[in-house]
């Protein structure tokens, strides 16, 4: 878990490389997705109810926050708008999920980092 500031009013662009419990890079394929969720203080609600963004690989939001996916070598592209970002000040948790195709069940969470907006 790692912690990183951001900027209500910048935006932030991230690389996110999912890893396995061996920490082996896991290189997502052409029919798997990857998606990030925030959730004030890590409180996501039912179905992600209570979630304040939610990108998926392959459907930016309006604003223009978007999640690559890099099925080379699984470095991947997390870029928040500064639109998107319009939500109260505070620690928030960033959760990383894969949907691997191979086994279509669900989104599996691999990865969860802690993050602070802040206001300029």
């Amino acid at each position: 878990m790692t912690l990183f500031l951001a900027y209500q009013n910048r935006g932030i662009t991230k690389t996110i490389t999912v890893t396995d419990s061996s920490g082996n890079t896991i290189v997502p394929g052409v029919n798997d997705k990857v998606r990030a969720i925030i959730g004030h203080e890590g409180r996501l609600g039912t179905n992600n109810a209570d979630a304040k963004l939610v990108v998926e690989s392959g459907t930016p939001t309006a604003a223009g926050s978007s999640f690559t996916k890099d099925t080379t070598n699984g470095v991947n592209t997390l870029r928040l708008d500064a639109t998107d970002l319009a939500f109260d000040p505070g620690v928030y948790t960033l959760f990383i999920d894969l949907f691997d195709n191979a086994d279509a069940a669900e989104y599996k969470n691999v990865d969860r980092q802690v993050f602070v907006l802040e206001p300029t």
